[in-house]
C-alpha cells in the first residue's frame, strides 16, 4: 500500500508553517490494491506507542499552544476487512475492535462496501465503530434493489432463532461509552414476501454477559445515523443508563426500539420507521398484526423527541417489566396506520407519560395492502389504557385522525388527560367484507375506569347527528371532567353506567345545541 499525508505539525514550527502543514492534511488519500478511500477531513490520532501500520497511517497534529489531540482512528481494512459481500468479516472486525480497545479507546472506520458477517460483534468500552455516512441513510429496496453507496453490514447469524424482549443476543452489542454510527445493517437473507423469520437484535446497547462491566451496565452507549433494513428487532437499550439513540431509520419488523432497566435519563430522537425493505403480503401482515415500533419498559425520565412509525400493530407500547415501568417526556411523536392502537399503556409510573405535539392515526386500510383481511379485521383505537395502569397518561396539543373505531378506551386507576387536542372522527369499523367502513355506535372515548380529563379540545366530526356519542362512562369510572371544548353537533356524555358516587363535571363546552 502507498500512503500519503505523513506530515507532522510540530510545536517548534512557526505558526505560519504549522498552519500550512495542517491545511495540507485536510485531504488524505489512501490507496489500496482493491479500492481507494478519500477522506475530506484529517483523522488526527493521539500519540501512541503502538507501532501498527494503521496507527501511523494518518497525519499527526498538535494544537498550537495546547496538548489536546483528536481521537485515534483505525482502518478496518488494515485488519483484513473486505466489502465484497462474500468475505466473512467477523474475524477482521473483532481484531480491529480489540486493537482499538487496547489503545484505551479509538474509532474503527469502515470504508464503502458490503461487509458480510457469519457471527456477531461486541464494541468494547470507549470504542466507536463508524461507517461512511455522516447523516442517517435511507434506501428503498422493496423491489430488491441493491445498495451501492456507503457502508453496509450484512449479518447472517441466528436466522430462525426466536428473539423477543427477554432475548439479549445481538449482531452488534454496544458497551459502556461505545458508539456505532454511520452505516446500514441489511438482513439480506430475510424473507421479502413470505412471513418474516426471527433474528437476534440488530443492535443491543448493554453488557448482558458482564464481559466488560460485572454489573452488566453499558452507561452512555449510543447508536447514531444507522439504517436497519429487514431487522427482526431493531435497537434495545437495557441497563444502558443515559443511552443515546439518534437518527435511526428503516424497517424493523417485530420490535423497533426497546428500553428497559434504565435508571438515569435515556434519550431517543429522530427515529423514523417506514416499510422500505418490503411491503409485500403476507410479509407485511406480520408487522401490522404483531409488530411494535417502540416498546418502553422501566426507564426513569426517558426523553423521546421527533419519532415516527408507519404500519405496525402498536406504535408506542408502555409495559410493566420485572424492573418496573416508565415515566417520560415525549415530544413531537407520531404513528400512522396502527392496526391495534397508536399508544397502549399497560403500566406507567405515578408521575406518568407526558405526550406533547403528537400525531396519531389508527385504522385498517380497506384495500388490505397493509392490514390483513377480510376476516382478520380489527377495530383500531388511538389510545388504549389497560386496567393494570396506575399512573398518569397526558396528551397535550395532540391530533388524532383517520378512520379509527375510537379515540380512546381508558381503564385502570390513573388519570388520563386530553388537553388542547384535536379529534377528527371515530366509529369506523370495517364490515364483514372488509371493504368498507360502517358505524356501530362507538363513542369517541370509553372511560371504563380511573379518572378522565378532556379540556379545551376540538372536534369537527358529527355535525348535527344527535346519536353521536362523545364520552361514555363505565362502572369503574371514578372522576370525570369534560370542560371548555369546541365541537360540531351536540355534546353527549353518558354517565348512566358510572359507579355510584362518581364525580362528573361537564361545563363550559361550545357545541351546536340551542
Amino acid at each position: 500500500n502507498t500512503y500519503s499525508c505523513s506530515l507532522l505539525a510540530d510545536s517548534n514550527m512557526t505558526p505560519l508553517i504549522a498552519t500550512a502543514v495542517i491545511a495540507v492534511s485536510w485531504i488524505c488519500s489512501v490507496s489500496h490494491a482493491a479500492n481507494t478511500h478519500v477522506y475530506g477531513k484529517p483523522r488526527l490520532p493521539r500519540w501512541s506507542s503502538d507501532s501498527s501500520q494503521s496507527v501511523h497511517r494518518y497525519a499527526h497534529a498538535r494544537n498550537l499552544g495546547g496538548n489536546a489531540t483528536a481521537p485515534l482512528v483505525l482502518f478496518a481494512s488494515d485488519y483484513g476487512a473486505v466489502g465484497d459481500n462474500k468475505t466473512d468479516n467477523t474475524g477482521p472486525l473483532t481484531a480491529a475492535l480489540a486493537a482499538a480497545h487496547k489503545l484505551n479507546g479509538a474509532e474503527v472506520a469502515m470504508g464503502q462496501g458490503v461487509f458480510k458477517f457469519s457471527s456477531h460483534l461486541v464494541i468494547p468500552p470507549g470504542v466507536t465503530l463508524s461507517g461512511t455516512y455522516t447523516v442517517v441513510p435511507s434506501h428503498d429496496v422493496r423491489d430488491g434493489q441493491s445498495i451501492n453507496d456507503g457502508t453496509v453490514l450484512v449479518p447472517t447469524e441466528g436466522r430462525g432463532k426466536p428473539c423477543d424482549l427477554n432475548c439479549t443476543d445481538a449482531f452488534i452489542t454496544v458497551t459502556e461509552n461505545a458508539v456505532v454510527k454511520g452505516l446500514v445493517i441489511l438482513y439480506d437473507e430475510q424473507e421479502r414476501v413470505a412471513t418474516p423469520v426471527p433474528y437476534p437484535w440488530a443492535i443491543f446497547l448493554g453488557d448482558p454477559n458482564g464481559v466488560y462491566n460485572t454489573g452488566k451496565r453499558a452507561d452512555n452507549a449510543a447508536v447514531m445515523d444507522v439504517e436497519l433494513l429487514g431487522a427482526w428487532n431493531g435497537v434495545a437499550a437495557v441497563q444502558a443508563h443515559r443511552h443515546y439513540i439518534a437518527r435511526v431509520q428503516g424497517q424493523p419488523l417485530n420490535i423497533g426500539v426497546f428500553v428497559d432497566a434504565t435508571y438515569d435519563i435515556g434519550r431517543i430522537e429522530d427515529v423514523h420507521f417506514n416499510p422500505w425493505f418490503s411491503s409485500k403480503a403476507p410479509f407485511v401482515y406480520y408487522q401490522t398484526w404483531h409488530g411494535r415500533a417502540f416498546v418502553m419498559g422501566r426507564s426513569d425520565w426517558e426523553y423521546v423527541f421527533n419519532t415516527f412509525a408507519f404500519a405496525y400493530a402498536i406504535g408506542y407500547h408502555f409495559i410493566e417489566r420485572a424492573t418496573g415501568s416508565m415515566n417520560g417526556n415525549f415530544l413531537g411523536i407520531g404513528a400512522d396506520l396502527m392496526t391495534n392502537s397508536s399508544v397502549q399503556v399497560d403500566q406507567s409510573q405515578p408521575m406518568g407519560i407526558l405526550i406533547t405535539n403528537g400525531e396519531f392515526t389508527a385504522f385498517c386500510d380497506p384495500t388490505h395492502t397493509f392490514c390483513e383481511g377480510p376476516g382478520n379485521d380489527r377495530s383500531p383505537v388511538h389510545v388504549r389504557v389497560l386496567p393494570t395502569n396506575v399512573g398518569a397518561v397526558k396528551f397535550v396539543n395532540t391530533a388524532f385522525w383517520g378512520p379509527a373505531s375510537q379515540i380512546a378506551v381508558s381503564d385502570g386507576t390513573g388519570t388520563v388527560t386530553f388537553s388542547q387536542c384535536y379529534f377528527d372522527s371515530w366509529d369506523h369499523h370495517l364490515d364483514a367484507t372488509g371493504k368498507k367502513f360502517v358505524s356501530e355506535g362507538s363513542p369517541a372515548i370509553s372511560q371504563v375506569g380511573g379518572q378522565l380529563i378532556v379540556a379545551e379540545c376540538e372536534s369537527p366530526f358529527g355535525g348535527h347527528d344527535d346519536t353521536l356519542k362523545h364520552v361514555v362512562l363505565g362502572p369503574g369510572a371514578s372522576k370525570s371532567i369534560i370542560t371548555s371544548n369546541i365541537l360540531a353537533g351536540i355534546l353527549s356524555v353518558d354517565s348512566t353506567n358510572a359507579k355510584k358516587g362518581a364525580k362528573v363535571i361537564v361545563a363550559n363546552n361550545a357545541d351546536d345545541s340551542t
